[in-house]
């Protein structure tokens, strides 16, 4: 009765409480590690699933599947046991960054196997991302297919003003070949004819 309630332990197979062989851990405590899994301040080290299922989730380092991963304090992302033990050995106090966000003295926390409100938030939150990202591709596609119509627009509207000069040129070069234009027309003076009369007076 006495018993203050504390973080409840998981009952975690022994040969979970060690790496599986993922990486090449040299200087890994071992007896510190297995301590850390069955206080449930690290994950345990299962062996990655290549194969995607329902209740699994994928360690963004390595792309395998686990029954749980382990929280980055700073960005919430998940990493596996084994990922983490090679970005931050558990035995160095050696400042270590984020390799999601970049966030100095990275450190993470183990919260168990995910509940459906948290994988039905990061569901909503990924089809989010995903929307944001069509918006954006469908925003750039569409600059670019205006700026390809304004540059359409220019150059047929230089090819126009190409063939309207040099259509007056030719007139012009036409003109002085001999033939009346309209223009000649109007500036010739119109000379009379001398009256019958006058000539006969």
């Amino acid at each position: 009765m006495g018993n203050k309630l504390g973080r409840r332990r998981q009952v975690v197979d022994e040969k979970y409480t060690r790496p599986q062989g993922l990486y090449v851990h040299k200087d890994v405590d071992i007896k510190k590690l297995r301590k850390l899994i069955l206080e449930s301040k690290l994950a345990p080290c299962y062996p990655g699933d290549e194969d995607c299922c329902c209740d699994l989730e994928e360690c963004p380092i390595c792309f395998l599947y686990y029954p749980s991963l382990n929280r980055s304090r700073c960005c919430m992302k998940g990493i596996c046991t084994e990922c983490f033990l090679q970005m931050k050995n558990p035995n160095t106090t050696r400042p270590t960054q984020c390799p999601f966000c970049k966030t100095a003295n990275y450190a993470v926390e183990y919260r168990g196997v995910k509940t459906k409100e948290e994988k039905g938030m990061e569901q909503i939150e990924e089809q989010r991302v995903i929307e944001a990202k069509i918006r954006i591709r469908q925003q750039e596609l569409q600059d670019d297919e205006e700026r390809m119509l304004k540059r359409q627009e220019s150059s047929s509207m230089g090819i126009a003003l190409g063939e309207v000069e040099s259509s007056v040129s030719s007139s012009r070069s036409v003109e002085g070949e001999g033939n009346v234009s309209f223009q000649d027309l109007c500036a010739t003076p119109m000379v009379r004819q001398p009256s019958h009369r006058r000539a006969n007076g």
